[in-house]
């Protein structure tokens, strides 16, 4: 069997949709349902049936899952991974508002709840689905100039520095090798930190690809990115004291792997912070530590989006005319 066979056989297409409102505060919230035989929080999705387009799967798995017809709009980031017997699963996601239909549990579906995207954010069990909702609440602000939180939240948001052209690449001094452009496409998907949380600090180890993966979203939030040698490589105890200041502030830190590592370890001893288990953490990723200026409580995981695009061209999900959702250019 040729390799590109074999990739197709382990490759299994799935969609999925995030119904999305304008909830009673004025902010926007987002269904999510509890899977019974999985015991998680998620966003709809399901695998196409055969001949199925992926946008049609989307709107028929919500459909199926939460009993909502729903109208599609716009298509959110996919994501990708293995599953529990390796195959690789891509994902498709669209944001989408509801037209009809009652909620009622059925054999895969016991639950589904509106959320504020704030809540959402730490209720989806699966990290890699988080990006989704974080598109969405930016795409909210940008396209309707709705405000996707009741309030912006600070804590500190710890950032691991976006993938940097190879050593082997790079004859230069370690500390100027620059993001690669998938580097900085992370980077520039780090902006959407802004319309959640509330920053008032951005710093950085010294090194180039750290500096540049917040700059972006340091010029979204009209800030400059503070270089600290106290966020370099191996500089674990130093950085602890810069984890100390910002408590109780909307602080990024952008630093090296080892470092985020050393720090989460060092905060789940001292703090006793519940720190998400999570087996991987991608270049470009992000913790958000949420406490006060006491404690750091928890700590969940942000993992970048996912580049490129899954879709083919002649797959992308049309929006209706008449729809109501003022992103659709039909209606």
């Amino acid at each position: 069997m040729t390799r590109a066979a074999t990739m197709n056989r382990n490759w299994t297409r799935t969609s999925g949709a995030l119904p999305w409102r304008i909830g009673q505060d004025a902010s926007p919230e987002v269904l999510l349902v509890h899977r019974r035989y999985h015991d998680d929080w998620s966003i709809p999705k399901g695998k196409a049936e055969p001949g199925e387009k992926d946008a049609d799967c989307a709107l028929r798995e919500v459909r199926e899952e939460t009993g909502f017809d729903c109208c599609p709009g716009a298509e959110l980031p996919h994501v990708v991974y293995r599953d529990r017997t390796r195959r690789v699963k891509t994902v498709r996601y669209w944001a989408v508002t509801v037209e009809g239909g009652v909620f009622a549990a059925n054999d895969e579906v016991d639950d589904a709840r509106w959320l504020t995207l704030p809540v959402a954010l730490r209720t989806l069990t699966q990290a890699r689905e988080r990006p989704v909702a974080l598109a969405l609440g930016s795409m909210v602000a940008k396209q309707l100039g709705v405000s996707p939180v009741p309030a912006k939240e600070r804590m500190l948001l710890l950032v691991r520095g976006a993938a940097a052209t190879p050593r082997e690449q790079w004859k230069q001094s370690e500390n100027d090798r620059p993001l690669t452009p998938e580097g900085k496409s992370v980077a520039l998907s780090l902006i959407n930190l802004g319309a959640f949380f509330e920053i008032d600090r951005i710093l950085s180890a010294p090194a180039a690809r750290c500096m540049e993966t917040v700059e972006p979203l340091a010029r979204s939030q009209i800030l400059s990115v503070e270089a600290s040698t106290n966020l370099a490589d191996g500089h674990i105890g130093k950085a602890m004291g810069l984890i100390e200041d910002a408590r109780g502030t909307g602080t990024v830190l952008c630093t090296h792997e080892d470092v985020v590592s050393g720090v989460l370890t060092a905060l789940a001893k001292q703090d006793r912070t519940a720190v998400e288990p999570h087996p991987g953490r991608r270049r470009g990723s992000v913790w958000a530590l949420t406490g006060d200026k006491a404690r750091y409580t928890s700590a969940y995981y942000l993992p970048p989006p996912e580049l490129g695009t899954a879709a083919a061209s002649d797959d992308v999900m049309s929006p209706r005319a008449g729809c109501g959702w003022r992103h659709c250019s039909d209606c």
